[in-house]
């Protein structure tokens, strides 16, 4: 028999690894399946959660605080909670102090896969009837030891005062993922509250709502548009735009304000056809020169405003208000 060469049986390592056998996407896929049914089929428990709304809290430049929290509205989760008690702490001069603390293991990819949901410290969630603040997070688990597949985030959480976290919302209407607006009856109570499309200290962007109740400032920034009732606590407060040339009304004016001290300006109105029936503009010569540089509304394509296609301001400091209905644009 031939004997081989040293280099026939010589190992040599493959310039790329080889496909797992047993552990690729079919069998990740069919774990998070099986974890989805357990955990809510079978566990059942779930929580509120209530995400800081980063786009509108009010953020420190340098230390990344913010004294008064924006929340968006709050995603039904279900996860694996564990009570860990409650803990009766004295304090000198201040009496007891009663602290509760819990533990809640979340399903990663059911989160940020289904319900674009990342959990993060400072967040809220309701488990009960109490409130809890996330105040650590840790991924402490690998699916089959690979470490790009991490399926499950645990955050340690504690019991909020009510003077720091007390939201209201109707109930039934939880979500089951991230929304930036929404239907449900809003109730807003000043800070750290949850509101429909997130907006800061009592605010509202875009979104359509049915009776809302603001017991502090309530601060309209975008489109909102309301079916029922209003209450209100506090001030209210609509965006406002100086304009000092030809401008084209968008979308969230409500005020719009001329400057006309440097010459005429033309204001056009939007479609009929692309406008809420009963939305209103308000429009002011803010400069007090219309008497010499008038501001000229105009209309889109053959609309009217009461039967004319424009209308004038000529009268310093002077100020129209205008809604729109299917049948044109009218003068208040």
């Amino acid at each position: 028999m031939a004997r081989r060469k040293k280099t026939d049986t010589q190992w040599e390592q493959p310039s790329v690894p080889p496909p797992p056998l047993f552990t690729g996407q079919k069998e990740k896929d069919f774990v998070k399946q099986v974890n989805d049914e357990l955990i809510e089929r079978v566990i059942g428990q779930q929580v509120a959660y209530f995400s800081i709304d980063v786009d509108r809290s009010d953020f420190h430049p340098i230390y990344g605080e913010a004294i008064d929290k924006t929340f968006l509205p709050p995603i039904r989760v279900y996860a694996l909670v564990k009570w860990e008690g409650q803990t009766n702490l004295f304090s000198e001069g201040i009496g007891i102090d009663k602290a509760t603390s819990i533990e809640i293991h979340f399903h990663k990819r059911r989160l940020t896969e289904d319900q674009d949901l990342y959990v993060r410290e400072g967040d809220f969630v309701l488990y009960g009837d109490r409130y809890y603040e996330i105040v650590s997070t840790s991924e402490p688990k690998q699916l089959f030891g690979q470490a790009e597949s991490k399926f499950e985030v645990v955050a340690k959480c504690v019991r909020a005062r009510d003077s720091m976290f007390a939201p209201k919302f109707t109930a039934g209407t939880v979500a089951t993922r991230k929304e930036y607006t929404t239907s449900a009856t809003p109730s807003y109570a000043g800070n750290g509250i949850v509101r429909p499309g997130g907006g800061g200290g009592g605010g509202v962007s875009d979104g359509s709502f049915a009776n809302v109740t603001a017991t502090g400032n309530l601060s309209v920034t975008g489109t909102s548009t309301l079916t029922g009732a209003v209450t209100l606590g506090g001030s209210v407060f609509f965006r406002a735009t100086l304009v000092s040339s030809n401008y084209t009304v968008q979308s969230s004016d409500y005020i719009i304000g001329a400057n006309v001290s440097g010459g005429s300006l033309t204001i056009t109105l939007p479609p009929v056809s692309s406008t809420t029936s009963g939305r209103t503009i308000i429009i002011k010569d803010e400069t007090g020169y219309s008497s010499t540089n008038p501001i000229y509304i105009n209309c889109a394509g053959s609309d009217t405003i009461d039967g004319d296609n424009s209308i004038t301001i000529e009268t310093d400091h002077f100020a129209i208000a205008i809604y729109c209905t299917s049948t044109g644009w009218h003068i208040i």
